[in-house]
C-alpha cells in the first residue's frame, strides 16, 4: 500500500495529540508513509464562537455544527483526490475491510462531527458516513482517531514483520489464541502442538482454533459456507453430520472435526474439482461415484429424501405464486420411487479428484434415501455445463433409465437449487419432521 494523506477537521485539535505520539503512527509519519494534518474548523470562520455551532430549528437539545463553518473548512483542505468522511452514528459501520479501502485512497478528510451533530445541508458534501459502533461519544474526535489508527497500520511499512496478516477479521476470523512463557501456569499448560515445530501442524491447530472462536463468539462474521485452508464450514444443514458419521467411512467424504450449534466445521479434502478435467476422466469418475452410492446398503441411513419430503420442504418455504404452482402441480404427479442413497445435488464441483482419482465427495446437506434418478438429473445438468453429452455417461452406467422420470427429477432439481439459500429441512426415519434452522 502506498503513501495516505489524512486530513483531520476537528474544532478540538488537542484530541488528537495521543494519536499523534502512538509510536506506530510516529514511525509512520517519519517514514513517510502518511502525512497527517489536524485542521481547527474555527480557524476558516470569522472568529466568533457562534459562528462554529447554533441551535437546530424546530427546537432540539444541544447544538450542531453550522454548514457554513463546515464548508468553509472543508474547502480549504479538499482536492480532486479527496475522500471526504464524516464520522458520524447513522454511518455505514467500520470494519476491517473499509480500513483497507481507506488505506487504497490517496487522501482522506475525516470529520469529526461534534455536539448533536452537523446541519444536514453539510451531508452534500460528504463522500460517506462512518460510525465505529452503535453507541454515543461526546465528539467524533475519538472515532476518527479510531479509523486513522486502523488505516495506517495497514500501510506497507507501519508494522515490522507481518504481524497484520493473521489478525482478527483479515480472513472473516478472529484471531487464534496465543501463548508465551511460562509452559504451564495455574495447572494451565500450553498446547503441546505450539510446541512441536511443525509448521503445517501448527497452521492447521491455530485456523481450528479460530474457527471455533469465531463460531463461539462472532458467529455473525460467518457466511453460510466457506472454505479456508485446512477446512470448510457449513451452516444449517440439517442431517449431514448424521449422514456422514452413519457412513462410516464407506465412501469417502470428510471427517466432521467439530460441530457447535448450527455449524459444522469438516476437514478439507486435498485435491481439485473434477470439472475441468478431461471427458473421459469425468466420466468416468461420475459413473463410478453414482455406481458406488446407489450399491450402498442402506440400513440405517438416518435422512429420507423421496419427492414427499422434498415438495413439503418446498412449500413450507416463501416462494412466488408461479413457483408455488409449479410445486403444486409436481406434487400432483405419480412418480414411483427406487430408493437407493443419494448425493442428492451432485454436481462436477463437489468430486474431488487428484492424479490418482477419486479423492472424496463433498456437500452432503441433501443427502439420503432417495431415487436413483435424483442424482442423475444433477450431474447430467452439470454436464452439461461443462459442454459433456450426458448421454455418454448414461450408456456407462448399465442401469435402466426412466425418460420421464428423469425429466421429473430435473424439474425438481430446479425448484431445489433455487431455493437453495433458505436453509434445508428433512424427514429423520423416526418420521420427525426437521428444519436445519431449528437445530
Amino acid at each position: 500500500m502506498c503513501f495516505v494523506k489524512l486530513t483531520l477537521l476537528t474544532i478540538f485539535p488537542h484530541l488528537f495529540d495521543s494519536l499523534l505520539a502512538n509510536p506506530v503512527i510516529d514511525r509512520a509519519i517519519r517514514n513517510g508513509l502518511v502525512e497527517i494534518d489536524v485542521v481547527d474548523i474555527r480557524s476558516h470562520t470569522d472568529g466568533c464562537f457562534r459562528a462554529i455551532d447554533d441551535s437546530p430549528y424546530g427546537g432540539g437539545a444541544g447544538l450542531l455544527l453550522r454548514v457554513d463553518a463546515l464548508s468553509r473548512a472543508l474547502d480549504a483542505v479538499h482536492d480532486p483526490s479527496s475522500r471526504t468522511i464524516l464520522l458520524g452514528p447513522k454511518g455505514r459501520t467500520f470494519t476491517q475491510d473499509m480500513a483497507h479501502e481507506l488505506a487504497r485512497e490517496e487522501h482522506v478528510i475525516l470529520v469529526a462531527g461534534h455536539y448533536e451533530g452537523v446541519d444536514a445541508r453539510f451531508m452534500s458534501r460528504v463522500d460517506d458516513e462512518v460510525s465505529i459502533g452503535d453507541y454515543i461519544l461526546t465528539g467524533g474526535e475519538s472515532a476518527a482517531t479510531v479509523v486513522a489508527e486502523a488505516v495506517i497500520r495497514l500501510l506497507d511499512g507501519a508494522l515490522r514483520g507481518e504481524s497484520s496478516i493473521e489478525e482478527s477479521f483479515e480472513n472473516g476470523l478472529l484471531e487464534h489464541p496465543q501463548y508465551t512463557h511460562p509452559v504451564e501456569y495455574d495447572g494451565m499448560r500450553v498446547p503441546d502442538v505450539l510446541m512441536s515445530g511443525d509448521r503445517e501442524e501448527i497452521a492447521r491447530f491455530n485456523e481450528l482454533e479460530s474457527i471455533k472462536d469465531t463460531i463461539r463468539l462472532r458467529p455473525d462474521l460467518l457466511p453460510r459456507d466457506q472454505e479456508f485452508r485446512f477446512f470448510s464450514l457449513h451452516r444449517d444443514y440439517g442431517y449431514e453430520a448424521k449422514v456422514i458419521s452413519w457412513l462410516g467411512g464407506r465412501i469417502p467424504v470428510p471427517t466432521v472435526v467439530h460441530e457447535e450449534g448450527r455449524y459444522l466445521l469438516l476437514d478439507r479434502l486435498k485435491g481439485r474439482r473434477l470439472r475441468g478435467s478431461s471427458r473421459n476422466k469425468v466420466l468416468g469418475t461420475c459413473a463410478h461415484v453414482l455406481g458406488m452410492l446407489w450399491s450402498m446398503d442402506t440400513s440405517g441411513c438416518p435422512c429420507l429424501k423421496d419427492i414427499q419430503c422434498t415438495l413439503a420442504d418446498l412449500k413450507g418455504r416463501s416462494m412466488s405464486y408461479d413457483l408455488w404452482c409449479t410445486v403444486d402441480r409436481l406434487e400432483r404427479m405419480t412418480v414411483e420411487e427406487e430408493l437407493v442413497f443419494s448425493h442428492g445435488a451432485l454436481t462436477l464441483d463437489n468430486i474431488i479428484v487428484n492424479g490418482n482419482g477419486l479423492v472424496g465427495i463433498l456437500d452432503l446437506r441433501q443427502a439420503g434415501l432417495a431415487d436413483r434418478h435424483r442424482d442423475l438429473a444433477s450431474i447430467l445438468v452439470s454436464l452439461e455445463e461443462e459442454g459433456i453429452d450426458g448421454r455418454d455417461l448414461i450408456d456407462m452406467l448399465e442401469v435402466e433409465i426412466d425418460e420421464e422420470k428423469l425429466a421429473y427429477f430435473t424439474q425438481l432439481g430446479r425448484l431445489e437449487r433455487s431455493r437453495l439459500p433458505s436453509g434445508t429441512s428433512c424427514i429423520s426415519l423416526s418420521g420427525k419432521k426437521r428444519s436445519s434452522s431449528e437445530e
